[in-house]
């Protein structure tokens, strides 16, 4: 169950009479584009079935063809199903024999389908009037793509309010496998449905996902839509309403997930999130026990450095680690007096006694480091979650993935970080600062994994062999800025970023602190020309319709710019 929804749908309706239109695109002739609408009915109310045939029949782009495929056994439904669909020659009625289940009677649909992309509709749902014009220009605009997906609301069961947008990022593989968030709306290329044959009906309830999961087989192109093209109605019994009402739904995503995995040979498992049904937990498996070297740079405040080797020490399930420690220009008693302390063989001591530099110090780590793993830490961090370094080393080790961030708390369970969005604030900003979990956004939920372009350094795994390919953190960048750059030359090299929520720690970062108020001036003009492609909705991870001032998701107020 959410803990929270953060602001009043209100601020969604204001945006929906100011600023929605300025989103969407000129309206287009059919372009030779069909798209073909499948919809599987099975005794569907005239109060749910009439309204989404009207919401076809109302686009304003015209080349389209709905395939109704009706296992009703009511009589009256059915005949009323039957009734509607004649109202326009576009709408192709199949009255099958008997039920087939939501699989059964979507792949009678598909034998019917004229168009060269198929898009999927739930029998109680509804499009806005734009939504296949947006498709049908997101289809011209990138010919080779096979999938789109779009962002969508909520709407309250009698269809008079718009509630709740999830306004997505664009394709996220690592939010995909823990939450179905491309379903609605739903585009696929006519030749890539045929090759994946049909829906399987033993995944029913999460048919879509195992579809969009057999999809991801074929490497496909998926581009995202960044508007809303869809109203997920709050029906009764429907998961847009009460989420847990569809256990079976919860188990059938976990089984499509876990066969997935189990195709592509990944050594993983979906997992329950008692909390969140149709959401899943991913656990990697390590292979073997590799060491994972734990680079601490600090410079006294003893009592910092006390509390986060021994939270490592006395909580880390991991046992096979070391902690390469770097002084740089310590100079208090108290200091050495505990370094000298330190009877551990997993410990080694570095002095580097010249000016502070971020990068140096950790790339001087990194030269000291034996471990097949790296684990950039700051000192004013406390371990939560006992299995921080499995769990950060296991998502690092995916041949894809580049740099791997935590949750990271502020004293008070608040977040500190859950992903680093460029040009949010300016330059770079934590997504969903100050929030606690399951607190319900515009972007929705924090607790679940993402892909960013960047994670904070001061908590970030990645492979060895990884950091070295991109020559490790860019010593231009003194104070600020350089964790942001290396999951850009990541990034760049084709490795995707994860911030993973299961690995947890506290992070004493001061709240009123201000990225750069205390850098030199050098690491902002670097920043900024480093970072200029991605500023100013730039970044692929966030949402055009969301406010970059703000790292509270909040909607956007202003298409100026």
């Amino acid at each position: 169950m959410l803990r929270g929804t953060l602001g009043p749908d209100f601020h969604y309706r204001v945006w929906v009479k100011k600023y929605e239109s300025l989103t969407l695109s000129p309206i287009m002739g059919d372009q030779g584009i069909r798209i073909s609408i499948i919809v599987p009915a099975y005794n569907t109310p005239r109060k749910y079935i009439e309204p989404l045939i009207e919401s076809v029949m109302s686009q304003t782009y015209t080349n389209w063809q709905l395939c109704v495929a009706d296992g009703s056994t009511d009589a009256a439904a059915k005949d009323i199903i039957r009734n509607l669909c004649a109202a326009d020659q576009r709408i192709k009625y199949i009255s099958l024999k008997k039920n087939l289940g939501i699989s059964g009677n979507t792949n009678q649909a598909f034998s019917f389908v004229e168009g060269d992309y198929i898009a999927f509709l739930d029998h109680d749902d509804i499009l806005p009037a734009w939504s296949l014009n947006e498709a049908a220009a997101a289809i011209k605009q990138n010919p080779k793509a096979d999938i789109f997906y779009s962002d969508e609301d909520r709407l309250t069961e009698n269809g008079r309010t718009r509630m709740s947008p999830f306004f997505k990022p664009d394709w996220s593989p690592d939010l995909f496998m823990s939450a179905n968030y491309m379903a609605h709306f739903f585009v696929i290329k006519k030749d890539l449905f045929r090759e994946l044959k049909s829906l399987r009906s033993e995944y029913d309830g999460s048919q879509d996902y195992d579809f969009c999961l057999r999809a991801l087989d074929h490497n496909p192109q998926i581009v995202h839509i960044p508007k809303i093209l869809y109203h997920m109605r709050m029906a009764h019994g429907s998961t847009a309403k009460e989420i847990g009402e569809k256990n079976y739904a919860d188990e059938a995503g976990r089984a499509a997930i876990n066969d997935y995995f189990k195709r592509n040979k990944i050594q993983a498992e979906a997992l329950e999130v008692p909390e969140r049904p149709t959401n899943h937990r991913i656990k990697y498996k390590i292979a073997g026990s590799p060491i994972v070297s734990i680079i601490i740079p600090f410079r006294d405040k003893v009592e910092l450095l006390q509390d986060c080797l021994g939270s490592i020490m006395e909580k880390s399930t991991y046992d096979n680690y070391e902690l390469i420690l770097i002084s740089n220009n310590s100079k208090e008693r108290e200091t050495f007096d505990y370094l000298s302390s330190l009877q551990n063989k997993r410990i080694r001591i570095i002095e580097y006694n010249k000016p502070f530099n971020y990068s140096k110090l950790n790339n001087l780590g990194r030269r000291q480091a034996r471990g097949k793993f790296l684990i950039f830490l700051n000192n004013d961090t406390k371990v939560i979650s006992p299995q921080w370094i499995e769990e950060l080393i296991s998502v690092a080790a995916q041949p894809e993935v580049g740099a791997v961030g935590p949750l990271l708390m502020y004293s008070d369970s608040t977040i500190q970080h859950a992903g680093v969005i460029l040009g949010m604030t300016g330059m770079a900003g934590h997504i969903f600062r100050n929030l606690k979990l399951g607190m319900l956004t515009p972007f929705w939920l924090p607790d679940w994994p993402r892909n960013y372009l960047a994670v904070t350094g001061a908590c970030l795994a990645v492979e060895t062999e990884k950091f070295d390919k991109i020559k490790g953190f860019d010593e231009k960048f003194i104070m600020a800025g350089s964790d942001v750059v290396l999951g850009l030359d990541l990034y760049e090299k084709g490795y995707r970023n994860v911030y993973w929520p299961y690995a947890m720690l506290f992070h004493y970062e001061s709240k009123s602190v201000i990225s750069y108020k205390n850098a030199p001036e050098s690491d902002y003009n670097n920043s900024l020309k480093r970072y200029r492609p991605y500023l100013n909705y730039g970044d692929i991870y966030f949402n055009p319709n969301l406010n970059l001032e703000s790292e509270i998701p909040s909607l956007r107020n202003s298409y100026d710019q």
